[in-house]
């Protein structure tokens, strides 16, 4: 008569005991040190050999992402607004950046290039990669002593970090649409992310022109311009997940968002919620969402 009570005793005694096992992968993230305000000081990426860390910065205006890899190289897409300096400043402090390998500029404008000039100052720039038809633009600007500039043209093929391959899947080419901006593929072991720096249909066809793109995630451009991030490129890419930074003043358009609800992606807003941090390996990935206050893991994804 004890026998089925016992038996739902014991299984209640071994869930309890595997809910406390840790999980022999899981990722470590944490503070390293507490400040007031449980403010994150100072992050441990936690990297193996394999693993590198994308990092779309929590900014209140314009975009920058960190990427890093396990020997502590680092590079980076667009500075910022000049607005969000001391938040730029801060997650360069927090990410233990000492240089930039590689800066890529997917636009010159103040949004993508606001920080650039502290950069230049601290020496923390080697290498600028930007579109072959603004670098004269970018020069006359900025002072580019002891940094190399390399440009791209459509089709063009290049690596972060010795491991990250990117293709230009297309550059503006048109002035009333901010000539120079970029669309990136970007490739590891079996991800596939895209970067939109621009934001109209022209550039969302030439990516559906281009091939078969399957996504895991998308940087949207123009920080949700309603002109891009259309329905075709969509169901093309089918991403699982959309990042959309903030540019003060602007609010992204419920067309878009909307089309990213009817396609069932998740959308991330790092001026919102804090860093989005996608954590992966050749196979599989993870995003953590990380506010300057408190970090918290958000997503699994395996491939």
């Amino acid at each position: 008569m004890y026998a089925k009570p016992l038996i739902l005793f014991s299984l209640f005694l071994l869930m309890l005991v595997l809910s406390i096992i840790p999980v022999k992968d899981e990722p470590v993230l944490f503070m390293m040190n507490e400040t007031k305000g449980n403010a994150i000081k100072e992050l441990d990426l936690n990297l193996d050999s394999k693993d590198v860390a994308i990092s779309f910065l929590e900014l209140k205006s314009g975009e920058s992402t960190l990427l890093q890899d396990s020997e502590g190289k680092s590079a980076l897409i667009n500075t910022g607004s000049g607005q969000s300096k001391s938040q730029f400043k801060q997650q360069m402090k927090i990410f233990k950046v000492q240089q930039i390998d590689t800066l890529v500029l997917t636009n010159i404008g103040k949004q993508y290039t606001g920080n650039l000039d502290w950069l230049l100052e601290e020496k923390k720039v080697r290498t600028i990669v930007i579109a072959e038809d603004i670098r004269d633009e970018l020069a006359a600007n900025h002072d580019l002593t002891d940094v190399e500039i390399k440009t791209l043209k459509k089709g063009d093929h290049f690596t972060l970090l010795d491991k990250i391959h990117l293709d230009v899947a297309y550059i503006e080419s048109r002035p009333e649409y901010n000539v120079g901006g970029l669309a990136l593929v970007m490739k590891y072991g079996e991800h596939r992310f895209l970067y939109m720096g621009v934001s109209n249909k022209e550039a969302d066809i030439a990516i559906v022109e281009n091939g078969p793109l399957d996504i895991s995630l998308l940087k949207v451009g123009g920080f949700g311009h309603y002109f891009g991030t259309n329905k075709a490129l969509l169901k093309h890419t089918n991403p699982q997940v959309a990042v959309i930074f903030k540019r003060e003043g602007y609010t992204a358009s419920d067309e878009v968002l909307n089309r990213l609800d009817d396609q069932w992606v998740e959308v991330l807003k790092p001026s919102e919620e804090g860093i989005v941090m996608v954590k992966c390996n050749e196979l599989t990935y993870e995003i953590t969402q990380v506010p300057l206050t408190t970090p918290e893991i958000a997503f699994n994804h395996e491939k």
